[in-house]
């Protein structure tokens, strides 16, 4: 399927304006030394703009094997991230659907992924109660704001170690929202986890039916 060109500028862009080459020249054409993350549907790189922005931008893979799941996370992550802003939960700035790229472009959260913190032993070691506790509260607010105070709720369906990025004073940013769902008031109350299974609270195994997705 070819993914359909609207220009090559970053759409929605509302804290100023990005180009699509900036992040191409930035990047060197997304030249693997700024590499800062890979996942299931993209790529991550750290981005430096001229005017010294800091910015982290996801490059969606686009191999005939998994485009058409990209692009619906794509979309996905738009719908969801457009319409809403929380403290706790990372910030969208804009994306540029292009012939050769799908891209978005998000604040650049400074210590990276959970798992990457307490994968280092010097950072986890800074990682105390205190910050821990704070963090786990983080996550909560995210998830409580999602649930109650959106309207349509979101569900993320994907919270784990790798999604939650952690800035400079270690709090936490939700990410990652290409599997989350809006639950419209028409559906079903009945959804199904997606991404990656590890550990489940035996209570949410009598709130969710199981599916395979």
């Amino acid at each position: 399927m070819e993914t359909p060109q609207i220009d090559v500028s970053i759409r929605w862009c509302p804290d100023g304006e990005l180009r699509y080459v900036d992040i191409i020249e930035a990047t060197e054409e997304f030249n693997s030394r700024y590499c800062i993350g890979t996942g299931g549907y993209g790529i991550v790189y750290k981005v430096v703009l001229p005017s010294e922005q800091v910015l982290a931008v996801k490059k969606f893979h686009q191999t005939p094997e998994v485009e058409m799941t990209c692009l619906k996370a794509f979309r996905s992550e738009i719908d969801v991230l457009m319409g809403i802003r929380h403290r706790n939960i990372v910030k969208l700035y804009g994306f540029c659907s292009h012939a050769k790229h799908l891209i978005l472009v998000y604040e650049f959260v400074e210590r990276g992924s959970l798992r990457k913190v307490l994968n280092d032993e010097e950072q986890a070691v800074k990682m105390d109660w205190d910050k821990r506790l704070n963090l786990i509260k983080g996550v909560a607010n995210a998830l409580s704001y999602m649930h109650h105070d959106c309207s349509p709720p979101i569900i993320h369906r994907d919270i784990s170690s790798n999604n939650v990025l952690l800035d400079s004073e270690y709090e936490a940013h939700v990410s990652d929202f290409g599997t989350a769902r809006l639950l419209m008031p028409d559906s079903s109350n009945w959804t199904s986890f997606a991404g990656t299974f590890r550990y489940t609270a035996p209570g949410m195994l009598r709130c969710f039916n199981i599916v395979e997705t």
